[in-house]
């Protein structure tokens, strides 16, 4: 940044800013907007009497409005038209972990849900539950995730693949940077338990059809009792094993 901050500084005029902060790279971009954002907007509350926030403030505001930003950027792009593709299954010897989130937005709700299966598509593992006080869909998502991972932990897993329909929450896990964002701290912490319980762990996006177990499983979580939660081994239930099959279903397009 401080290169960026000379540069800016050599400049003879608002266009020729303008200019150069435009042709930065978009995550440049994001910070340098935000940055000057969260600097402008102090400096108008310190003149109109309120308290001069210090730098490290003006800092963290900065990261949390550019956080904002990326997860706007990653909404418009979800809205696009997609290619619907049916699940993969992983490599031999390696489980894949489809989870996700369902949100109740009046209620302030959600619901969780995972599948795990191997390289045959077979399914060994599934889970769903419900959970109270949730401040946004990503966070829903993020539960699936956290359940997802103590099962893998306490069946000893310790390389898979955790694939998930949220472009979002896969960039959150893969970088810093939703760390300041609403859900930040329980992206934080589910980094954390990535790192320090196992071998390795490949975070990847695939489309909501690749996903549709994992969805429905959610959206059963959110029509439970609150703390109402399950995890299945084999034999798994009918309705979970029917929504496994409808992962496997033949591509189709979307809008």
């Amino acid at each position: 940044m401080e290169e960026i901050r000379l540069c800016l500084a050599d400049l003879n005029s608002a266009k020729q800013v303008a200019s150069k902060i435009l042709s930065l790279d978009d995550d440049r971009k994001s910070l340098v907007v935000s940055l000057l954002w969260a600097w402008w907007d102090a400096g108008n509350k310190a003149n109109a009497g309120d308290k001069m926030l210090s730098t490290e403030e003006i800092i963290y505001k900065a990261k949390a409005l550019r956080s904002d930003i990326n997860l706007y950027a990653q909404k418009m792009q979800d809205k696009e038209i997609k290619l619907i593709s049916a699940w993969i299954p992983p490599p031999s010897d390696i489980l894949k972990i489809n989870f996700d989130g369902a949100f109740s937005q009046e209620e302030r709700k959600g619901g969780w849900g995972f599948i795990v299966r191997d390289h045959d598509g077979l399914a060994i593992l599934a889970g769903a539950g419900r959970i109270n006080f949730l401040h946004d869909a990503l966070s829903a998502e993020i539960h699936g995730c956290l359940a997802a991972l103590s099962v893998a932990f306490d069946q000893r897993m310790s390389h898979f693949i955790l694939e998930s329909d949220s472009t979002v929450l896969v960039r959150a896990l893969q970088s810093n940077d939703y760390d300041f964002s609403a859900a930040g701290v329980l992206i934080r912490e589910t980094k954390f338990l990535i790192s320090m319980n196992f071998v390795h762990v490949d975070v990847v996006h695939a489309p909501r059809s690749c996903n549709s177990c994992a969805y429905e499983l959610a959206r059963v979580g959110l029509s439970w009792d609150p703390d109402q939660s399950y995890v299945w081994t084999d034999p798994l239930p009918e309705f979970v094993i029917f929504w496994v099959t409808w992962d496997s279903n033949e591509p189709v397009r979307r809008q």
